[in-house]
């Protein structure tokens, strides 16, 4: 951020807030109108098959000209040089290792140029936890290295996460190499069973990254890498993690009807979404939730949301007992 006189000049100044305004307006119209961010709508629309392979290959193509990154790369630089004030107007897209702009998405793909810190890599490996997690992210991504920094990279596989998903049977993650990443070279990680690891670089690495939405797995799974074994899971989809917060959001503000759109819920295709639909019924009203908690107890597919239910009931089952002897 710019501080001191020259941003107080600029924030007094209602004339030079609004040209600025206008440069990233225009910025915005431009890209979205050029014929890079066509090209991507156009390989896209091109596409005869919308599974992940063949977004992969589609996207490979075009993060093999490397005209474009120069071009919009260059554009930036000059317009943030004309105004020191221009805010790109892409989505911000940043981790605690990594900074970069969404530069175009559709349903197929979100693509995202930004810079992963070597110091701030350095840093996460040599913190508390040390190097000890293995994320597998649930979906395709390709990554283009503009600038590869000298890193060295480990790549690790585990058993594919499917709908079924369960912790019983996760398996362990294995190691599978290590090697050298050159400046350019485009590395397809499908985090559906692979993953990696940048153990070492001498610089920052700038990275072009394509995030495949086409199939995928319904949840994100993290390994130990000391151990292999299986730590945890989440939801891989904004969607899902959107329907958990809502009803949980439901529950606390006691809306009127919250009990019926929550109960939308334990139908959905994804099991853990049932069964955090389900809790959230049991909080709602445990006395009208008790049928549908029989229901998924006796005849969920997936066998931990049927554990889970039998569980529940159990603890319905005790309680009565439990009153009578006290």
């Amino acid at each position: 951020m710019i501080v001191g006189s020259e941003l107080q000049d600029w924030l007094g100044d209602r004339e030079r807030q609004r040209r600025t305004q206008a440069a990233v307006d225009a910025f915005r119209h431009d890209w979205n109108q050029g014929a890079v961010h066509r090209g991507f709508g156009a390989a896209m629309a091109a596409l005869r098959t919308h599974d992940a392979p063949s977004v992969a290959r589609a996207i490979e193509a075009l993060f093999r000209d490397e005209t474009w990154i120069a071009s919009m790369l260059g554009s930036l630089v000059e317009a943030m040089r004309r105004d020191p004030f221009f805010d790109p107007p892409f989505r911000v897209v940043s981790s605690d290792i990594h900074n970069g702009l969404g530069i175009f998405e559709d349903d197929n793909v979100t693509i995202a140029a930004g810079v992963s810190h070597a110091g701030q890599l350095a840093a996460k490996k040599s913190g508390p936890r040390g190097p000890t997690s293995i994320n597998f992210t649930g979906h395709v991504s390709l990554l283009k290295f503009l600038s590869a920094g000298g890193a060295r990279m480990s790549f690790w596989e585990a058993p594919e996460i499917k709908p079924d998903f369960s912790a019983a049977t996760a398996g362990r993650c294995t190691r599978t190499g290590e090697r050298l990443i050159e400046d350019g070279e485009i590395v397809t990680v499908d985090g559906r069973y692979q993953s990696y690891v940048v153990e070492h670089a001498r610089s920052n690495l700038v990275v072009l990254q394509a995030s495949i939405k086409r199939d995928q797995a319904p949840l994100r799974v993290e390994y130990d890498s000391a151990t292999g074994g299986y730590v945890g899971c989440s939801a891989s989809g904004d969607g899902v993690s959107r329907i958990q917060m809502l009803t949980t959001l439901l529950r606390k503000l006691d809306c009127d009807g919250a009990f019926a759109s929550v109960a939308a819920f334990i139908d959905h295709p994804d099991f853990f979404v049932r069964w955090h639909a389900m809790r959230e019924l049991l909080g709602i009203d445990a006395a009208a939730a008790l049928p549908h908690l029989k229901r998924m107890a006796a005849r969920d597919p997936h066998p931990d949301t049927r554990s889970a239910a039998r569980k529940v009931l159990d603890g319905f089952d005790a309680a009565p007992k439990a009153s009578k002897a006290a």
